[in-house]
C-alpha cells in the first residue's frame, strides 16, 4: 500500500510591488516551534513542503528585509493537501540589523539543472570580495592562475540576477564584488541567445556563476571602500558602488594593489600561489536597463554593457630543472634555467548588448564589442644542458656553478656533463585592436514552436609586435663546436577580418517533437607576416667587405655598427640609425609572409524532444571547408599558393532526464574534427634558434576528438543533502605530438610534428554535502575525484657518440656539426632525411597516470562562532612503458582547522592553520612539510558599525613555498618562483549605503550599515571566515635557486 503524502503549497508575494519573493525560507515547524524541514521559494515565489504524517503544524516564511509570516495548518487523512494561496510579506524597517532566524540555510541546493549555493551558509572575512566565497563552494575549484572550474567545467562568465556582469571577465567579479551583496550563487550551463530564444541547443553553452543579490538592497546605493597598507610597502585600495532595482543596475569600481590580489580562501589547497610580484590597477563600469514591459509584450527593450580598464606590472624570478626522456635505455637529457623578467600590460575592453521585441513574435539581439591591448616584456635567462643529472656532481646549484670562472679546474666532473650554455636577453612589445558584432533575429511563426532565425557576425582585428633577443651560446670544449652569438630583431604585423551568416528553421513534428535545419556560411581573412633580422651581421667582417661602399660614404658607420656584435655595447632594443641597413641583414630563411582565406559551409540537421521529464536532442553538422594560403619564404625559395579542401561531420547527442525538481541526469556526447595548421603542413625549416630547429610536415592528418560528459544531481531539501556524481572522458585520434631528434654532443634539438594515437583521459567526480544533527548546526562536505590520463608521445632519439656499425642518424648529425646543410635550397630535404633515418629509432612512450583527489570538510556553526576541520589528499601514480625515470608515486596532503569568533562589542577574530606535506618526490627538497598560519582581528565602530579596522597576518610562521611539478610523456619539470611571502596589512573599511526604496528609508537617508549574509546572523553580524594562504613565499630547497 502506497504511503499517504501530505503537502502544503503557497506563493510568497511582496506587499508593495506584488512581486514574487524568490528564495524566501519556508520552514515547517511543530506547534512548539521546533523545526522539521525547510525549503525555499522558486523564482515565481512558489513553494511546496512535505510533512511525513497528519497533525497540526506551523508554516513560517522569512526573508531578510521582510517581517516573518507564520501560518497554522492542520493535515488529516481526509485533507492531506493544503493550499495557502498568496502569502503577502511586508518589508521590515529593521533592515540588516542582525535578526536571527531559527532555520539553518542549506549550503547546497539543486533545482533542475541548476546548483544553488546559499551565501548565508558560508562565512568570509570582513570586507571580503566574491573570491573568498567562491573558493569555499563544494565542487568549485580556483586554480593558481585564477581559472574557475565547477564540476570540472571552466566558468567563463559571471551574471548578476541573470544579467551579464562584465561579460567575459571573471576576475573583475571575483576581485571586486563584495560578498555583502550576495544572497545565492547559481551554477549552471547558460544557453546562447539563439538557444534561449528558439529552444534549440546549438552547442554554444557557457558555464556561468549567476549571483542573486539580496532583495532588500533593491533601489539602494551600496558603496564599499577598503584601504589597506602593510609592511614591505604592501598596499591595497578598492572602491565599489552599485545600485539595483528590478529593472536597472549600475556598477562602478576602481582598485589598485601590489599584493597579487590574492583574496582569502581558507586552508583548502596545497599552498602554491601566483608566481612573481604583481601590481595591478583596474577600473570599470557595468550597467543594465530594461523597459517596464515584460519580455512577452510589444516594445520590450533590454540594454546593457560594460567598459573596463586594467594595467598590471609583474616582476618574476623563477628557477627550474627538467628532465627530457630519451630512448637510450633509461637515460635522459637534463637542463637547468633561471629567469628574471618584468612585464607591463594594459587592456581596455568594452561590450554592449541590446535586445528588442518589436512585437510578441520577434526578438532582435545585437552584441558589439571592442578590445585594445598593449604589452611590454623584458627578460634575462640563463640555462645549461647536461648529459646526466648535474646534482650528482655538486651539492649546490649546478647552474650557478657552471657559470663560474675556472669551472673546468674547480669541478671537472660537473663540466664533463655539460653540453651547452645559453645566456639570453629578450625584449618584446605588442599592440592590438579588435572589433566585433553579433546580430540575432528570431521570428516565431506560431505558438507551437515553429520559428525562423538569422544570425550575422562580423569582426576586424589589427596587431603589431616587435621582439629583440641577444643570445650567447657556448658548447663543451670537447665538441670543438664554436660559440654562437646572435642579436636578432623581429617585426610581426598582422590584420584579420571575418564574417558569417546563419539561417535556421524549426518545425514541430508532433507532440513534444521538433525538427531543425540550419545553414551557415563563414569567411575569414588573415594577413600574417614576420620579418626577422640578424643585427649581429652588421658588425661582421663579411658585411664590411661586401658593403665597403657604405663605409666609404660614412666613416662613422663602422664604429656605430660594431656595437651590434659580440661586444654588445648597445642596450637591447637598439636599432641602427639608418633604417635601410636592416634590408641588408634580413634573415630570408626565417622571414615569412602569408595570407589566409578560409571558406566554410555548415549544414545542420537536428531533432529535439521536450517533455516534463525528458529533454533530448540530437544533430549532426556537415562542414565542407576550403582554405587558401599564399605563402612566401624567400630564403627557402618558396612562393606558393596552397589550397586545402576538407569535409567534416560532427555529431552531437544530449539526453536529460528529470526524476524530480531536485534530481536529474544529464548525458552529453560531442564529436569534432580539427585540422593541423597550414604552416605545419609546409616543407620549411625554422633555424632562427640554433639550439631548437623545427620543420613542417606535409603528411599531417586531421585529428578527431570524442567528448562524453555524464552528470547526476540530487538534492533532499528535508535533510539539506546534495549528491553529485559525474564523469568526463575525452579521446583524440591522430593527435599531434612533436617528434624530436637530439644531438647529445651539442644539445641541439630537431623537431617535427607527427600524428600519434593513444591519447585519452577520463575523470570521475562525486560530491556529498549534508547538514547533520537535529538543528542542522553541523555540516559535512566531501568532494572525491579520480582521473586517469593515457598520454602518448615520441621519446627523443638520442644517438650514441660511437657505434660498432655506421648509424645513419649519427652520420647526418656528424655532417651537420661539421659543415651544416650543403645548401639552403636543400635544407628541408636535408633535415627530412634526418627524421626519416631517425624514425626507426624513435619510440612511443606511454605514460599512464592515475590521480586521486579527496577533499573533506566538517563544520560546526553556532550563533556567535564556527569551527571547521579540513583535509585534502592528492595521490598521483605514474608509469611509463619505456622511460622508467618518468615513474613516480607522489602524495600531497593538507590538513588544518579554522575558527571564527564574533564578540558582542563588534569585534571578530578569525584564524586558520594548515599543514601541507609532499612525499614521494625523487628530489628530496620537494618532500617538505609547511605549517601555514594566518589570522585576522577586526573591530567595527561608528553608527550601525559602518566602519571597520582589521589587521590581517599572512603566513605568520614564514613556511609557505612556491614550487610545482609537471609531468608529460616526454618530460618532467620542477619549478620554483618568487612570490609574496609572509606579511601583514591593516585595513580600513567603510560602507555607505543609501536606502530609498521599499527595502529601506524612503527619505533617502544615508546609513552606514554593516551588511552580513541573510539568515543565521549573530550579534554584530556574521562571524568572519579565516584568511587563506598568502601567495607563496619561501624558496623551496636548493634545487630551485
Amino acid at each position: 500500500m502506497q504511503a499517504q503524502r501530505f503537502l502544503i503549497t503557497g506563493t510568497a508575494q511582496e506587499e508593495k510591488t506584488n512581486a514574487a519573493v524568490e528564495f524566501a525560507s519556508v520552514a515547517l515547524l511543530r506547534p512548539d516551534s521546533t523545526g522539521i524541514s525547510a525549503v525555499t521559494t522558486d523564482e515565481n515565489g512558489k513553494f511546496t513542503i512535505k510533512a511525513r504524517e497528519a497533525g497540526k503544524y506551523l508554516v513560517k516564511l522569512s526573508f531578510v528585509g521582510f517581517t516573518p509570516v507564520v501560518k497554522a495548518v492542520e493535515l488529516t487523512a481526509e485533507n492531506d493537501s493544503i493550499g495557502l494561496g498568496t502569502i503577502v510579506m511586508k518589508s521590515s524597517d529593521n533592515i540588516l540589523k542582525g535578526a536571527t532566524v531559527s532555520a539553518v540555510a542549506a549550503k547546497v541546493e539543486q533545482k533542475d539543472d541548476t546548483t544553488m549555493f546559499n551565501a548565508s551558509a558560508y562565512r568570509v572575512p570582513e570586507g571580503s570580495t566574491l573570491e573568498s566565497l567562491v573558493k569555499q563552494l563544494p565542487g568549485v575549484e580556483v586554480d593558481d592562475d585564477g581559472t574557475i572550474k565547477w564540476n570540472g567545467k571552466t566558468v567563463t562568465e559571471f551574471l548578476i540576477n541573470g544579467k551579464d556582469f562584465f561579460k567575459g571577465d571573471t576576475q573583475t567579479a571575483m576581485k571586486n564584488l563584495p560578498t555583502d551583496l550576495v544572497n545565492k550563487i547559481k551554477a549552471y550551463d547558460k544557453k546562447s541567445d539563439y538557444a534561449e530564444q528558439t529552444g534549440i541547443d546549438d552547442g554554444e553553452e557557457t558555464t556561468v556563476l549567476d549571483i542573486t543579490t539580496k532583495r532588500e538592497l533593491n533601489e539602494s546605493w551600496i558603496t564599499n571602500v577598503d584601504l589597506a597598507y602593510g609592511n614591505k610597502d604592501r598596499y591595497s585600495g578598492r572602491i565599489f558602488a552599485t545600485r539595483f532595482t528590478d529593472r536597472t543596475r549600475v556598477t562602478v569600481f576602481g582598485a589598485a594593489n601590489n599584493t597579487n590580489d590574492q583574496g582569502f580562501g581558507g586552508p583548502r589547497g596545497f599552498g602554491r600561489g601566483q608566481g612573481g610580484l604583481t601590481a595591478t590597477k583596474n577600473a570599470g563600469l557595468d550597467f543594465s536597463w530594461e523597459s517596464k514591459k515584460t519580455k512577452k509584450e510589444n516594445g520590450h527593450i533590454e540594454v546593457g554593457g560594460n567598459v573596463r580598464y586594467n594595467h598590471s606590472d609583474n616582476d618574476l624570478i623563477s628557477s627550474s630543472n627538467s628532465e627530457t626522456f630519451l630512448t637510450s635505455g633509461s637515460t635522459s637529457s637534463f637542463s637547468n634555467s633561471r629567469n628574471f623578467s618584468s612585464s607591463a600590460r594594459t587592456n581596455v575592453y568594452s561590450a554592449f548588448r541590446l535586445q528588442w521585441n518589436p512585437d510578441t513574435m520577434t526578438t532582435i539581439t545585437f552584441r558589439p564589442s571592442y578590445t585594445f591591448s598593449k604589452s611590454r616584456n623584458n627578460g634575462n635567462n640563463s640555462s645549461a644542458t647536461f648529459s646526466d643529472d648535474p646534482y650528482t656532481k655538486t651539492t649546490g646549484d649546478p647552474l650557478e656553478e657552471i657559470f663560474r670562472e675556472n669551472v673546468i679546474q674547480n669541478n671537472p666532473e660537473l663540466y664533463a656533463l655539460l653540453v651547452n650554455t645559453n645566456e639570453r636577453q629578450s625584449l618584446g612589445e605588442s599592440e592590438s585592436h579588435s572589433l566585433s558584432g553579433t546580430l540575432n533575429i528570431v521570428r516565431k511563426l506560431n505558438s507551437k514552436g515553429r520559428n525562423v532565425s538569422l544570425r550575422a557576425r562580423a569582426g576586424w582585428g589589427k596587431s603589431e609586435s616587435e621582439s629583440f633577443s641577444i643570445s650567447s651560446i657556448n658548447f663543451n670544449e670537447s665538441t670543438g663546436k664554436p660559440s654562437s652569438f646572435l642579436n636578432q630583431y623581429s617585426n610581426t604585423p598582422g590584420k584579420n577580418w571575418n564574417l558569417s551568416t546563419r539561417l535556421g528553421y524549426v518545425e514541430p513534428l508532433g507532440k513534444n517533437w521538433y525538427g531543425e535545419l540550419r545553414y551557415q556560411y563563414s569567411y575569414k581573412y588573415t594577413d600574417s607576416n614576420r620579418s626577422r633580422y640578424n643585427l649581429n651581421e652588421l658588425a661582421s667582417d663579411a658585411f664590411r667587405q661586401e658593403h665597403a661602399d657604405l663605409f666609404a660614404e660614412d666613416p662613422e658607420l663602422e664604429g656605430e655598427l660594431a656595437g651590434f656584435g659580440s661586444t654588445n655595447s648597445y642596450p637591447i632594443g637598439t636599432l641602427p640609425t639608418r633604417n635601410d641597413l636592416l634590408n641588408y641583414v634580413r634573415d630570408l630563411n626565417n622571414s615569412q609572409y602569408a595570407t589566409y582565406k578560409y571558406f566554410e559551409h555548415t549544414a545542420t540537421a537536428g531533432v529535439r524532444y521536450n517533455s516534463e521529464t525528458i529533454r533530448f536532442n540530437a544533430g549532426v553538422d556537415f562542414n565542407p571547408e576550403k582554405t587558401k594560403m599564399r605563402y612566401n619564404r624567400p630564403g627557402q625559395h618558396i612562393d606558393t599558393l596552397i589550397t586545402r579542401d576538407v569535409f567534416m561531420v560532427s555529431p552531437q547527442v544530449r539526453f536529460r532526464y528529470k526524476f524530480s525538481k531536485t534530481t536529474n541526469l544529464d548525458i552529453n556526447y560531442r564529436g569534432s574534427a580539427s585540422q593541423p595548421s597550414m604552416t605545419d603542413l609546409l616543407a620549411v625549416v625554422d633555424d632562427s634558434n640554433p639550439l631548437n630547429i623545427s620543420m613542417g610536415n606535409p603528411g599531417l592528418k586531421p585529428s578527431w576528438n570524442n567528448n562524453l560528459f555524464v552528470r547526476y544531481n540530487g538534492y533532499d531539501p528535508t535533510r539539506q543533502r546534495t549528491i553529485m556524481a559525474g564523469m568526463h572522458a575525452t579521446q583524440t585520434i591522430n593527435s599531434v605530438s612533436n617528434n624530436m631528434v637530439y644531438d647529445p654532443a651539442t644539445g641541439v634539438r630537431y623537431v617535427r610534428p607527427e600524428n600519434i594515437n593513444g591519447n585519452w583521459n577520463a575523470r570521475a567526480m562525486f560530491m556529498f554535502n549534508s547538514a547533520l544533527g537535529a538543528k542542522k548546526l553541523f555540516n559535512i562536505n566531501n568532494f572525491l575525484a579520480f582521473r586517469y590520463d593515457n598520454s602518448v608521445g615520441y621519446i627523443s632519439t638520442k644517438t650514441a657518440s660511437a657505434t660498432p656499425t655506421p648509424n645513419p642518424v649519427n652520420m647526418i648529425l656528424k655532417e651537420a656539426a661539421v659543415s651544416g646543410p650543403e645548401n639552403e635550397e636543400g635544407s628541408y630535404n636535408y633535415y627530412n632525411r634526418l627524421f626519416n633515418a631517425a624514425s626507426a629509432a624513435s619510440e612511443k612512450n606511454t605514460t599512464r597516470t592515475l590521480g586521486f583527489d579527496e577533499n573533506l570538510n566538517l563544520t560546526y556553526r553556532a550563533t556567535w562562532f564556527d569551527v571547521s576541520l579540513l583535509g585534502r589528499l592528492n595521490y598521483q601514480h605514474a608509469r611509463a612503458t619505456i622511460q622508467e625515470n618518468a615513474n613516480m608515486d607522489t602524495w600531497n596532503f593538507a590538513y588544518g582547522a579554522s575558527t571564527n569568533v564574533n564578540l558582542p562589542w563588534g569585534m571578530s577574530i578569525s584564524t586558520d592553520i594548515r599543514m601541507t606535506s609532499r612525499r614521494g618526490y625523487s628530489d628530496q627538497s620537494m618532500n617538505t612539510n609547511e605549517l601555514v598560519w594566518n589570522a585576522q582581528i577586526a573591530q567595527s565602530f561608528l553608527k550601525k558599525k559602518a566602519a571597520t579596522i582589521s589587521i590581517q597576518f599572512y603566513d605568520i610562521l614564514h613556511r609557505q613555498s612556491n614550487v610545482s611539478r609537471t609531468l608529460t610523456a616526454t618530460q618532467r619539470t620542477d619549478t620554483w618562483s618568487n612570490a609574496i611571502n609572509s606579511y601583514f596589512m591593516v585595513h580600513f573599511i567603510y560602507k555607505l549605503n543609501i536606502f530609498n526604496g521599499s527595502a529601506g528609508n524612503k527619505s533617502g537617508e544615508k546609513e552606514g550599515v554593516r551588511m552580513g549574509p541573510p539568515n543565521m546572523q549573530g550579534p554584530g553580524g556574521m562571524p568572519a571566515r579565516p584568511m587563506g594562504p598568502p601567495m607563496g613565499g619561501g624558496m623551496g630547497g636548493g634545487r630551485y635557486f
